[in-house]
């Protein structure tokens, strides 16, 4: 099934790049708009046989990795507290409405003025703009779980951790996924937003330096990049979905 999928979604991005490279030729004549994809292509190889490529790209990985990671654990565990106590849901919903209502631009600035320009400033912008979204639903989660998987853990004398591991996580764990893939493009987005904002390095420097020297076929390989890193994003968590409840599969399809 999953080589499958794989394989169908590597033809759809064939077939779109085949048809964006036709129109490109076809219809436009000034490559500043939209660049054909052999031209990206050649800009590609031009910037990864400088090595210019591969410092910007392993930046933003390694910016995106840590602060996600961090979002997934922290979130995970706050999300399980909102859902299992009331008090602490209360404690916790003015901070978390604040959070997410703050634009990550306005707070960006602040966080570089704090944390200056090196990795530890990325990790705290992705950290803020994605934990909330696992917080929410994970909470969300937990407090939705079917009232009759609790009555049958009393009957069968589950302790508290057995009850967490073995129902109230793996319940929650559509909710869970939710938040994780709607964090990924929030992730990106505030690691793109920090790079921009003030880096010496990372794909939104490259994006930066792009748009100021007005070189669209290296603009295109960013975004092609941050369109990649997405892709394996959502099929890494897929995969985890897959492994830690394959009896969703099933049920799904």
């Amino acid at each position: 099934m999953l080589r499958k999928d794989l394989r169908r979604g590597f033809l759809s991005i064939v077939a779109g790049l085949l048809l964006w490279e036709i129109l490109a030729r076809l219809l436009l004549e000034n490559e500043l708009l939209i660049p054909p994809p052999s031209s990206v292509v050649r800009s590609f190889w031009k910037l990864a046989s400088t090595g210019q490529l591969n410092r910007h790209f392993a930046a933003t990985v390694l910016e995106f990795t840590y602060g996600f990671a961090a979002a997934c654990v922290v979130g995970i565990a706050l999300g399980y507290l909102m859902g299992m106590y009331k008090w602490f849901d209360e404690w916790m919903d003015p901070w978390i409405a604040t959070l997410y209502s703050i634009p990550i631009i306005t707070v960006v600035p602040l966080i570089i003025i704090w944390f200056g320009l090196g990795m530890l400033s990325k990790v705290i912008v992705v950290f803020k703009i994605t934990a909330v979204e696992i917080i929410l639903n994970t909470a969300a989660g937990i407090k939705t779980i079917d009232p009759v998987w609790l009555e049958v853990s009393k009957s069968l004398r589950l302790s508290r951790w057995e009850t967490t591991y073995k129902i109230r996580l793996p319940a929650a764990l559509p909710y869970i996924v939710t938040g994780m893939r709607l964090g990924v493009g929030r992730a990106l987005l505030g690691v793109i937003i920090a790079e921009l904002l003030a880096s010496n390095a990372g794909l939104g420097y490259l994006l930066r330096d792009a748009s100021e020297t007005w070189d669209s076929p290296k603009l295109f390989v960013t975004v092609v990049l941050l369109a990649a890193m997405g892709i394996v994003s959502f099929t890494l968590i897929k995969k985890g979905e897959q492994k830690l409840a394959p009896w969703r599969e099933t049920a799904e399809w």
